[in-house]
C-alpha cells in the first residue's frame, strides 16, 4: 500500500467580488492556523520536533520542557482491515504493515492498485516512541491528547488499554459511533513506548485520525483541555447572552422581526459550537447519541445560512433579490429535512455538494446585499459589511477544514463575534441617532411654544385640580359605595338568624302558643334585640376598617406610661366582679423620667384602647369570680424587622379557656368560642375580635391566642417598638 494523495486535497480559486480583500482575510487565517497547529509548543523550541519515520519516532535527542504538548505528527505503521491489539505483535510473525502520514483520513491513501480507500472499514495505527530521558525518568505520568477519531477507536500504550470511544466494529452493525475529544494517561517508559489504535468508521464521510495527536504532561494537556473547553463554554455564553438580549428585544417591540431573526441566528450558532470541537455539549446532556448530535451539527448550520438571508433581506428590504429568497426558501428547509430523516452515514457524504453549491452561494448573496447597501449609503451598512467579511472570511475557513483542505481549526464562532460586535454598534447608533432626533424636535417644539407656556402651565395646573377633586370625589364615591355595599350584604346575611328568632318568640307570644312563662320569652326577645343592636354597631365599625373609611390618628408614645393608664382606667370594672386583676411591666420601668429613653410605639391611642377593651371585656364574661386577669407588657428583640423590637400587650385570664380547633377560626367575623352554657346576655356578636385583627393590620401588627380549655387564655397584640426618646411634636 502506498499513499499517492497528500492529506489536504485541492484548493480552487473562483473571482467573486472584493476577492482580494477576502483573499488577505483568509491569508490571515491560514498563517494563523498554521501557528495553532503547534498550540502549546514553547517558544524556547528552536526547531520542531521531528516527525515521525516508518512508524518509529526518535525523541531521545529532543530538547523539552513540562509546558511541551508535542503532536505526533508523521509516519505511523498502518493496518488495513485488520483490528490488531498487542499480543499480535509479539507473534513470531508479526503483521506486515504499511506506512500512512498523520493526520489526514485514510481516504487520501490509496492501496497497490492505485484505488483510493473507501470511507467505511477498519485498521490499525501504531507507532513507537523513544521519549527524552527527562520525560520517561519522571514519576509524573504522561498524556494524550486526542481530538477527533472518526468515527470510534480503542488505544492501548505499552499493552495497557487506556482509552476509547463508542465501540469498534468490522461492519455497521457491531459499530457504535463516537468521535468526541477525549484524554487519555499513561505512565512512559524508559525504552520504546509502544502505541497502538484500533479505528473502525461505517457512520460518516471523514475516517481515521484526521486531526492531531498530541503528547504533553499529565498536567499540561489537562490543563489545554481545560482551556479549550472554557473558551468554548465563554463563546457559548455570549451566544446565549446575545440571544436572549435580542429576544427580549423582540418582546418588548414586536416590530423588530430582525431582533427575532438575530436572536435565533446566534441561537443556531451557539448549538454548533457545543456539538463541534471540544463537544461540550456533553457536559450539558451526558446521554446525547452521536447520531443526534451530527445531526443537530449539520442542522444548525442550515439554519444559520437561512436565518442569515432572512436577516439581511429584513434589514435591507430594498437590495434584496426576491428569486434568491424564494428558492432559497425551498432549498434550505429542504437540505434540513434531508438531515432529519436520514441518517449519517448517507447526508455527511453530501457535505462536500451542500458547502459548495448552498452555503457558500448563500454567503455570497449576503455579501452582495451588504455592498450594494454601502453603495447606496445605508445607514449602517458598511460597519455591517466589514464586520460581515470578517464572518465569511472564517466561515470559509471552516469550510475548508471540515472538508479537508486546509489545516486550520474551527473558528466561524470568532467571526460571528465579530459579525455581533459590529451589529451592537449599529444597535447603539442607531438608538443614539434617534435619542438625537428626539433632543432636536424637543427644542424645536420648545422654541415654537415659547410664548404659549404661561397659558399651559395655567390650563395645566387648572386641569390638575380639576383632575385631582374628581380623583377625590370619585375615590369617596367609590369607598361610600363599598361600604353600602358590604354592610347591607353583612345585614342581610347575618342579621337573619336572631330576627328570625326574634320573630319566631313574638308570634308565639302572640297567637297564644306560649301561654306560661311568658316574662321568661319577653325577656329572650329584648337580650335577642340588644344582641342585634350590638352586631349592628360591630358591622358598621368593621365595614368601615375594611373599606378604609376609618381614620387613624397615629403618633408616637411611650408605651409604658400608656399601658399603665389604660390598666388603671379598667381597673374598678373588673374588680367590681370579683376578679384579682393584676398588671406586669418590664423591669425597669420605674425608671422612665422626663429626659430618659423609653420604649416608643407608633399607635392610634384610641384604637388600641378599643382592642385592649374588647379583650378585657371577653375576659371577664369568661373568668369566674376569684379569677384572675392579668394585663402584661413584654419587650422582645425580634432580628430582621424594621425596628429590630416588639411590644407585646397581652391579655390573660384563668376562664374556662379554647378548643384547640377554635383557636385560628376566632379572629374571622361571627366566628364564637363560647360554650352552650353561656347565657344570651353574655355573648357577644362574634365580630370583636375580628375588629381587633383589623385594627392590629393598621398598625403594622398582629394579634394571636394561646390558650388550653380549663387554663384560661392569653391574647397577645404584638407592636414595633424602638427605644429613644420623643420629640417635642410627639408629645400630646
Amino acid at each position: 500500500m502506498k499513499q499517492s494523495k497528500s492529506a489536504y486535497g485541492p484548493i480552487y480559486k473562483h473571482p467573486f467580488m472584493l476577492a482580494g480583500l477576502l483573499l488577505l482575510l483568509f491569508a490571515a487565517i491560514v498563517l494563523l492556523g498554521q501557528w495553532s497547529k503547534n498550540d502549546g509548543i514553547s517558544a524556547q523550541v528552536p526547531k520542531p520536533p521531528p516527525a515521525a519515520t516508518q512508524g518509529m519516532l526518535d525523541w531521545s535527542n529532543l530538547y523539552t520542557d513540562q509546558a511541551e504538548n508535542i503532536p505526533l505528527d508523521g509516519e505511523w505503521e498502518f493496518y488495513w482491515h485488520q483490528l490488531l491489539e498487542p499480543i499480535d505483535f509479539q507473534a513470531a510473525h508479526a503483521p506486515v504493515s504499511s506506512f500512512v502520514q498523520l493526520p489526514a483520513p485514510w481516504t487520501n491513501y490509496s492501496v497497490s492498485s492505485g484505488e483510493f480507500l473507501p470511507s467505511e472499514g477498519y485498521a490499525t495505527y501504531r507507532l513507537r516512541i523513544l521519549l527524552p530521558q527527562e520525560l520517561s525518568e519522571r514519576a509524573h505520568p504522561l498524556a494524550l491528547y486526542l481530538k477527533s477519531i472518526a468515527s470510534a477507536y480503542r488505544i492501548w500504550i505499552n499493552g495497557q488499554l487506556v482509552g476509547g470511544n463508542g465501540s469498534v466494529g468490522t461492519d455497521r452493525i457491531s459499530e457504535t459511533p463516537k468521535s468526541y475529544p477525549e484524554v487519555v494517561y499513561f505512565q512512559p517508559r524508559t525504552d520504546w513506548n509502544e502505541m497502538i489504535i484500533q479505528v473502525s468508521n461505517f457512520s460518516q464521510r471523514n475516517a481515521g485520525i484526521w486531526q492531531h495527536i498530541e503528547l504533553g504532561t499529565a498536567d499540561n494537556i489537562s490543563w489545554t483541555r481545560i482551556l479549550h473547553v472554557s473558551a468554548q463554554s465563554s463563546i457559548v455564553g455570549i451566544f446565549g447572552v446575545m440571544a436572549l438580549y435580542y429576544a427580549f428585544v423582540f418582546w418588548n417591540r414586536r416590530k423588530e422581526t430582525s431582533a427575532l431573526l438575530y436572536s435565533l441566528l446566534c441561537m443556531a450558532v451557539g448549538v454548533r459550537t457545543v456539538v463541534l470541537g471540544e463537544s461540550t455539549a456533553l457536559y450539558l446532556l451526558p446521554g446525547l447519541p452521536w447520531e443526534w448530535a451530527v445531526k443537530a451539527e449539520y442542522l444548525s448550520v442550515t439554519m444559520t445560512a437561512l436565518l442569515l438571508i432572512l436577516f439581511i433581506n429584513r434589514e435591507y428590504p430594498a437590495e434584496g433579490v426576491r428569486q434568491v429568497s424564494v428558492l432559497s426558501g425551498v432549498i434550505l428547509p429542504g437540505c434540513m429535512l434531508l438531515f432529519l430523516v436520514t441518517p449519517a452515514h448517507v447526508y455527511t457524504y453530501l457535505l462536500t455538494p451542500f458547502t459548495w453549491g448552498v452555503l457558500f452561494p448563500a454567503l455570497l448573496y449576503t455579501l452582495y446585499i451588504y455592498i450594494r447597501s454601502a453603495m447606496k449609503r445605508r445607514k449602517g451598512a458598511m460597519t455591517s459589511m466589514i464586520g460581515f467579511l470578517f464572518f465569511m472570511a472564517f466561515a470559509l475557513n471552516d469550510m475548508l477544514f471540515y472538508t479537508v483542505h486546509l489545516p486550520t481549526e474551527d473558528m466561524l464562532s470568532v467571526g460571528l463575534l465579530v459579525f455581533l460586535l459590529t451589529q451592537a454598534y449599529n444597535l447603539s447608533s442607531r438608538f443614539s441617532r434617534a435619542l438625537h432626533r428626539s433632543e432636536q424636535l424637543s427644542l424645536q417644539l420648545q422654541e415654537s411654544n415659547l410664548h404659549l407656556e404661561q397659558i399651559v402651565e395655567e390650563r395645566t395646573r387648572s386641569l390638575q385640580r380639576t383632575n385631582a377633586e374628581l380623583q377625590e370625589a370619585n375615590q369617596k364615591m367609590s369607598d361610600s359605595e363599598l361600604f353600602r355595599t358590604r354592610l347591607l350584604s353583612n345585614i342581610s346575611h347575618e342579621l337573619s338568624t336572631p330576627i328570625t328568632s326574634i320573630k319566631g318568640f313574638a308570634k308565639a307570644l302572640r297567637d297564644g302558643i306560649i301561654t306560661t312563662d311568658a316574662p321568661k320569652y319577653v325577656n329572650r326577645i329584648y337580650t335577642r334585640s340588644v344582641m342585634l343592636e350590638r352586631m349592628i354597631h360591630d358591622l358598621i365599625d368593621l365595614t368601615k376598617l375594611e373599606t378604609h373609611q376609618v381614620q387613624f390618628r397615629m403618633q408616637n408614645v411611650y408605651i409604658i406610661p400608656f399601658m399603665q393608664e389604660l390598666f388603671l382606667k379598667y381597673e374598678p370594672d373588673v374588680q367590681a366582679h370579683g376578679i384579682q386583676y393584676v398588671m406586669d411591666l418590664p423591669e425597669g420601668s420605674d425608671m422612665l423620667s422626663q429626659g430618659n429613653e423609653g420604649w416608643i410605639v407608633h399607635l392610634d391611642p384610641v384604637r388600641l384602647e378599643q382592642v385592649l377593651s374588647n379583650l378585657i371585656s371577653n375576659a371577664l364574661r369568661f373568668t369566674s369570680p376569684a379569677g384572675i386577669i392579668q394585663v402584661e407588657l413584654r419587650i422582645t428583640e425580634v432580628p430582621g424587622t424594621e425596628t429590630g423590637w416588639v411590644a407585646c400587650v397581652c391579655v390573660k385570664d384563668t376562664g374556662i379557656g379554647i378548643l384547640p380547633e377554635w383557636q385560628e377560626r376566632i379572629f374571622e367575623r361571627f366566628e364564637q368560642a363560647s360554650p352552650p352554657s353561656v347565657q344570651d346576655e353574655h355573648k357577644g356578636s362574634g365580630l370583636g375580635l375580628a375588629i381587633c385583627k383589623e385594627i392590629m393590620h393598621y398598625h403594622q401588627g398582629d394579634i394571636g391566642v394561646s390558650s388550653k380549655p380549663g387554663s384560661g387564655s392569653e391574647f397577645c397584640c404584638r407592636l414595633p417598638a424602638w427605644k429613644g426618646r420623643l420629640s417635642s411634636h410627639d408629645k400630646p
